[in-house]
């Protein structure tokens, strides 16, 4: 292969210094100025290597689009997982870090003049911590080679504000450069430290060169790689477009919000006649109620007079009547004169009053028998005492005394007291176990749900715990209890465990991450109520390193979380597990399986409550809280039986008769007992005297007068019922003259609330003569039928009406219109206004606009896409320049760019025509340029090509959303210079003829292996020498020329490899090429150094260089 390019000087990257990046704690890599190979398995580390490279040449410590993406594996990695040292640890995404406290990072490239041998260094420094996970960074530039420290200190990698201490104090104010903006930096390192670099296309290139994929298409590759994309303003022109599609957006919406409120105004119109038919239907219902009143009254009139002639005639029956009374009343009075005379009635009278004495002496002894009966159930209770059934026997034998009344009196009181006291203490002996059993079963039904009964207070602060955490994090915290983290290895320790931890285990755990936030929550918990809860600072004791002994009772925990280990550590790890007191006795802190504790010269039983009602610790603790309270209710069961059968007795004892009333009240019936039979002698003598009066003439006076008082009754039952029916007539009167009143009164208030309505009024008549013998209430009860009828259809299309506003509201709620208005005259108003004035307005506007982007389109756009066109034949005929002078074997390529021969390519003539070429911006205001650029003769050429093109810009004047985003759409690729373009290379072949010259495209579609390869690196070497400035000439300042291909050639045989590699190096090019070592052969021979990667435990980075010129081998790993 023939190379015509002489190496000028440039800028090589010398040497690279990593500190903690990834897998490598410290190294420094030599590269040679030409040629460079990584090599090792995919994994191996190679791809570490160019991430830091990457990161300090793009000045960006993202990562995003380029980190590993050199690597095999396909995997995405961030920049803290670098920094860190992200390190795997299981099958499920486990992971954990290498670097677990705060440190720094540093990454430094020695780049070195090849012509001077002078050096300059830049590179980024990063202070991560690890608590929160972030890391701060300082880009830095300073003259001269790397420095010897390596960059480090007695402690380690140097930190930020150490490099800036060694900066000012070994350097001059010209001799460094730093800072943390990374844009800031990366203006700097490309305008200068790099040699005058694109800050835009030279990191693209770099980016896309290092994972180089083969299976693009050869024109793609020329069109990405070669003409890049420019950005064409065409602001104004979308901007207009834009306003167009917004303007007829309006429209659209003004239209539908015209048809929106048309629809709620024929709505109102079916509303207003039905609210019409109502109200005729609701005038005609009144009047009837109008007519019923005046023939009600009619009616009323008539039954009052009616009345008052039946009144006449009772009154003069009623004084006829009341004569005959007066008669009998006297001729009675005269019969019992005659028979007071013989002395018979006042006996009569005696009899009476002793009759009523007896009969209360009688209910003296009931009552003495009835209380005699309840005292007698006192014998059979063995509460009673003999003193009180001694008593009760004076009772029943009525001896008592009114001292044994009393006594009797109070034993029975207290013994009722006993029995109330004894069941009130019974009662509060049942309660408390039915309070107990209560909380067994509820905590037992929390329990078979999965959930464990843990303290209210608890739940009460990890649900607030949980709550302060999102509003502060704005992420949703786990917030565990310490037990539900925890198992227990061998049942037969889980009581010890249980109860070692005691309250301990009801810790409230977070991450680490959100340890302190969770304290500093804490701290604003109210004391007094949630005292007895505690949050662990996992984050301190995450960092802990307690030293566990061997045999301690922390090895019969096991953890679900890692950072928990050091505090379970901490708690336990000093207490020993033991089998017998002597062995406690040997332990400073001991503990054994029956939960005795040895601690401080202290033998003590654990609190049972610690390992039984409150054993949390793993899923075992709750199936054995089950049981426990299983067997706990059914003691509680058995404890209530007796003592519910208790209380009953002591309530049936305490509800037995007493002694109610006070001791002289039964001394009072004793007495009226003994009088009884006395006062029953006496009625008997007297009844004997009546007996005797009897025989005399008594007997006829007697029946004489009870005769005459019969007739004088009966006389006064007819008075009455006269006097029944005199009053009946006087309320029918009263009735009808109150019932006129109230018509005529509510007639009035009808007649004053009711308008008149003449056409309704003559249309009611000519209804009820038709009908004929009309029932005014039957025909009121009608139209008010009619009326419910219509007022349910006029409530359904107001609903309706108010849904249509609603809706509109909803879709305009800038609109403040009234929803529930019984009107429409404010909706009304806007659609005249909208009709009338917006809608004419909007369509203006948008023909405004639809013309200025027509403007822009031949003022602006059609120069813009020229200039591009232009500028990327020029680049083209500047890069066949320098793939001229190369060979590749026999072979040379050129780049073919030219008019796209697809449908696009119709415009290209239009584009590059001479005539037309006139940069707007040069256009003043006088009259000439005025003229619009497209009034030239050239405009008739393409007039149809220009209106073409514009339709594509402009969509339709009613254009739907969809037509206005594949304007947009249609926008970016026909702004798009490379639209109108075709991309291509060819093959020069020279025999006896002349040169031969073969389109690639088509060529390579049917050869995919190492041929088809030759010219895309072609290509992209070709590309790297027009972003480095190689072909400006000497005298342009030196700039790096390295090249990163990683899998580069892999499916060209071995001398195609040695060709390439050649090619890189006669352009000049300082190369890394990395691939995996089943290929080493096909390059070793061919680099001028070689890099062997080794990741073994994949935790660590071994490196080894090897010269071509030598077998010497240098590994710092």
């Amino acid at each position: 292969m023939e190379t015509k390019t002489a190496k000028t000087e440039f800028l090589a990257l010398s040497r690279i210094c990593l500190n903690n990046w990834h897998y490598i704690a410290k190294r420094t890599l030599s590269f040679h100025q030409d040629i460079n190979f990584f090599t090792g398995h995919s994994g191996s580390g190679k791809s570490t290597v160019i991430d830091a490279l990457q990161i300090v040449l793009y000045a960006n410590t993202d990562g995003r689009g380029f980190f590993n993406k050199a690597a095999a594996d396909d995997s995405d990695r961030s920049l803290m997982e670098y920094l860190r040292g992200m390190v795997n640890i299981g099958d499920n995404n486990e992971f954990s870090y290498l670097r677990n406290r705060d440190f720094s990072t540093t990454i430094v490239l020695e780049l070195k003049n090849t012509g001077t041998d002078q050096c300059q260094c830049v590179g980024v420094v990063f202070d991560v911590d690890t608590s929160s996970n972030t890391a701060n960074r300082r880009f830095f530039w300073h003259k001269g080679p790397l420095w010897e420290n390596e960059y480090r200190t007695g402690h380690g990698p140097i930190s930020i504000r150490e490099l800036e201490g060694y900066l000012e104090q070994h350097y001059s104010r010209e001799e460094y450069f730093s800072t943390s903006h990374n844009e800031r930096f990366r203006r700097v390192l490309y305008d200068t430290y790099l040699g005058g670099l694109d800050q835009e296309k030279f990191p693209l290139l770099f980016k896309r060169a290092i994972p180089f994929k083969m299976n693009i298409r050869l024109e793609d590759f020329v069109k990405e790689y070669i003409c890049t994309e420019q950005d064409i303003y065409i602001e104004d022109m979308q901007e207009s477009v834009l306003q167009y599609g917004r303007m007829q957006r309006r429209i659209e919406d003004t239209c539908r919000e015209i048809r929106a409120l048309e629809q709620m105004k024929e709505a109102f119109s079916h509303y207003s006649e039905i609210q019409g038919e109502l109200s005729q239907a609701v005038y005609w219902a009144g009047k009837m109620e109008q007519l019923k009143l005046k023939d009600e009254i009619r009616s009323l009139a008539d039954k009052g007079s009616g009345a008052g002639k039946d009144l006449e005639q009772l009154r003069l029956s009623m004084k006829e009547e009341e004569d005959q009374i007066r008669e009998l009343t006297v001729k009675s009075d005269g019969f019992l004169r005659q028979i007071a005379s013989t002395g018979y009635e006042e006996l009569k009278n005696q009899l009476r009053s002793l009759n009523e004495l007896i009969e209360r002496l009688r209910a003296s002894e009931a009552g003495w028998q009835k209380t005699l009966l309840g005292l007698k159930k006192w014998e059979e209770e063995d509460c009673t005492s003999n003193q009180t059934l001694w008593d009760i026997e004076e009772f029943e034998h009525r001896t008592i005394s009114l001292e044994t009344l009393q006594r009797l009196k109070e034993d029975l009181a207290l013994t009722r007291q006993d029995m109330d006291k004894q069941a009130q203490d019974i009662s509060a002996r049942i309660r408390e176990l039915k309070r107990l059993e209560k909380q067994a079963l509820s905590e037992l039904e929390q329990l078979r749900k999965g959930n464990k009964a843990y303290p209210r207070y608890l739940e009460e602060a990890r649900d607030h715990l949980r709550l302060r955490l999102f509003e502060k994090t704005k992420k949703t915290v786990q917030v565990d209890v310490l037990a539900d983290l925890l198992e227990v290895e061998d049942e037969q320790w889980r009581n010890a465990v249980e109860g070692y931890l005691g309250n301990a285990k009801l810790n409230l755990v977070v991450p680490p991450a959100y340890a302190k936030a969770a304290l500093e929550i804490y701290s604003e918990l109210d004391k007094s109520r949630y005292f007895s809860v505690s949050v662990l600072d996992t984050e301190q004791a995450a960092a802990a390193d307690p030293c566990p002994l061997t045999g301690a009772l922390s090895e019969e925990v096991r953890v679900r979380e890692d950072y928990l280990r050091p505090y379970v550590d901490f708690l336990m790890g000093k207490v020993i597990k033991c089998l017998s007191v002597e062995e406690l006795r040997k332990q400073k802190v001991g503990i054994t399986k029956d939960c005795l504790l040895y601690h401080n010269f202290r033998l003590q039983h654990m609190n049972p409550e610690h390992y039984t009602r409150f054993a949390y610790i793993g899923k075992d603790s709750v199936r054995k809280r089950i049981r426990l309270l299983e067997q706990e209710i059914g003691e509680l069961s058995k404890k209530m039986e007796p003592l519910e059968q208790g209380l009953r007795e002591c309530r049936r004892i305490a509800g037995l008769p007493c002694l109610s009333m006070e001791a002289e009240e039964y001394g009072s019936w004793l007495k009226d007992m003994e009088s009884l039979k006395v006062r029953e002698a006496e009625k008997e003598a007297l009844v004997k005297k009546l007996e005797s009066l009897k025989e005399q003439n008594v007997d006829q006076l007697e029946q004489e007068r009870r005769d005459v008082m019969e007739r004088c009754d009966e006389k006064k039952r007819g008075r009455d019922q006269l006097n029944l029916r005199i009053r009946d007539k006087e309320r029918v009167i009263e009735s009808c003259r109150s019932r006129i009143r109230e018509c005529e009164q509510h007639l009035e208030e009808k007649e004053r609330s009711l308008p008149t309505n003449e056409e309704w009024d003559v249309q009611l008549q000519e209804y009820l003569k038709q009908k004929g013998n009309v029932r005014y209430d039957r025909e009121r009860e009608s139209f008010l039928v009619r009326c419910e009828a219509l007022s349910e259809e006029k409530e359904a299309l107001f609903q309706e009406l108010v849904a249509l506003r609603g809706q509109y509201l909803r879709m305009y709620p800038a609109r403040n219109l009234p929803l529930g208005a019984q009107d429409n005259e404010a909706y009304d108003r806007l659609l005249s206004s909208l009709s009338r004035d917006h809608l004419e307005e909007y369509r203006n506007k948008a023909r405004q606009q639809a013309r200025a982007a027509v403007i822009h389109f031949k003022d602006d756009f059609m120069y813009k896409i020229r200039s591009a066109i232009k500028e990327a034949l020029l680049r083209k005929d500047e890069l066949n320049k320098v793939i001229s002078r190369l060979d590749f074997g026999k072979d040379k390529y050129q780049f073919v760019i030219g008019r796209n021969q697809g449908p696009d390519g119709r415009f290209y003539d239009m584009f590059m025509d001479e005539a037309l070429d006139i940069d707007p911006s040069e256009l003043d205001h006088s009259m000439d340029d005025q003229m619009n650029l497209f009034a030239m003769e050239r405009e008739n050429s393409y007039g149809d090509l220009m209106n073409e093109l514009i339709s594509i810009f402009i969509p339709p004047e009613h254009a739907s959303p969809e037509q206005m985003e594949e304007a947009k759409r249609n926008m970016e690729r026909y702004s798009d210079y490379r639209t109108y373009l075709s991309f291509d290379m060819q093959q020069l072949i020279q025999n006896e003829d002349g040169v031969i010259r073969i389109k690639l495209s088509r060529m390579l579609k049917k050869n995919s292996g190492g041929e088809g390869q030759n010219p895309l690196y072609v290509a992209l070497l070709a590309s790297f020498a027009q972003a480095y400035h190689m072909s400006s000439g000497p005298k342009s300042r030196p700039a790096i020329r390295l090249v990163v291909l990683d899998e580069a050639f892999s499916k060209m045989d071995a001398e195609k490899v040695a060709s390439c590699i050649e090619l890189i190096r006669g352009l000049g090019f300082q190369a890394i090429i990395s691939a995996t070592n089943d290929k080493i052969q096909n390059y070793v021979e061919n680099v001028d150094k070689t890099f062997v990667f080794a990741n073994p435990n994949k935790k660590s980075i071994s490196i080894q260089e090897f010269e071509r010129s030598g077998i010497e081998l240098r590994s710092l790993l």
